[in-house]
């Protein structure tokens, strides 16, 4: 079958992007062919493999062969990957792409972080996925992603920190609530506010708590919505009083939706944090975003929230 010198990575990519998608329309789309071109692709691997790699009978799936393949193929693409990095990286260029994870309430600036440092370095490009606190602590335990952009790092992982701008939160309302206008309210008066909850585990949900603690406040009512947007659209409905990191309500503040309430000690100010494993040796790529995060993401933090 000699299959190392008669498959092409042409006709590979069009298998990996069937399997990927789901669909002939949608992996021509992916590689910017034509739905014929793909499929003609597919019968010549076919061809050369001798078996059948797609079952479309009812939905395209992969044959065993087809899954063997697909398997192998995206291990093929990994160390073509790596080469260019490899090379590129003698040159003193950054390449390559990074795994990134940011923790929810960063998914408001992350993406436009990322959109300027992809201009800086167009040979670099990324994959973000935003999950919870405790998914993007799995993450860094079991060594899935380059970068993680959270609060607090968890403990117990050999992890490198690097903090590149303040973090502030505090408590909203809608701007005709009992509260709003006040100067310098006693945390106490929070005593028989309704307060609408991140889920536990979540950072915002700690520090609240913390916040809470401190002053010895315990609130006779309490709610768990789960989100940060729900926790908004809820305190704009007025079902009580949330906090909230300033990234995720500046919009509505701006607006005059939501107004922060001046309670005493805050805003709460933490830290954003760029976190990578510090037991495996970072890609020029890793050290460019470090760079740029601790150089200019203040800076940029700033002029996004504003």
């Amino acid at each position: 079958m000699k299959l190392a010198s008669r498959v092409t990575l042409r006709q590979l990519r069009a298998l990996d992007a069937v399997a990927t998608s789901g669909s002939f329309t949608d992996a021509a789309r992916l590689l910017h062919l034509t739905q014929p071109a793909v499929s003609m692709q597919l019968r010549e691997l076919e061809g050369i493999v001798g078996e059948v790699l797609l079952d479309g009978r009812r939905e395209i799936r992969l044959t065993h062969a087809g899954e063997v393949l697909v398997r192998r193929a995206r291990e093929v693409f990994d160390s073509l990957e790596l080469a260019e990095v490899e090379i590129k990286a003698r040159r003193g260029v950054a390449a390559g792409t990074l795994e990134v994870v940011a923790i929810t309430t960063a998914e408001y600036f992350v993406p436009h972080l990322l959109a300027e440092f992809g201009r800086r370095f167009p040979e670099i490009s990324f994959r973000l996925s935003v999950e919870n606190r405790e998914r993007v602590h799995a993450l860094l335990r079991e060594q899935r992603v380059d970068v993680a952009i959270m609060g607090t790092p968890p403990k117990g992982i050999p992890l490198r920190r690097t903090p590149f701008a303040p973090h502030a939160l505090s408590f909203v309302a809608r701007p005709d609530h009992h509260l709003a206008g006040k100067r310098a309210l006693p945390p106490a008066s929070l005593t028989e506010e309704r307060l609408l909850l991140r889920e536990r585990g979540s950072g915002t949900r700690d520090h609240l708590e913390r916040y809470l603690k401190h002053h010895g406040v315990r609130p006779e009512r309490a709610d768990e919505l789960g989100s940060n947007e729900t926790l908004k659209q809820a305190a704009m409905a007025g079902l009580g009083v949330a906090f909230l990191s300033h990234h995720t309500f500046a919009m509505e503040a701006e607006t005059g939706r939501l107004v922060r309430l001046d309670v005493q000690d805050t805003p709460v100010i933490r830290e954003w944090n760029v976190v990578v494993r510090s037991d495996r040796p970072p890609t020029p790529a890793v050290e460019a975003l470090l760079e740029f995060l601790q150089t200019e993401g203040a800076t940029l933090l700033r002029a996004h929230t504003a």
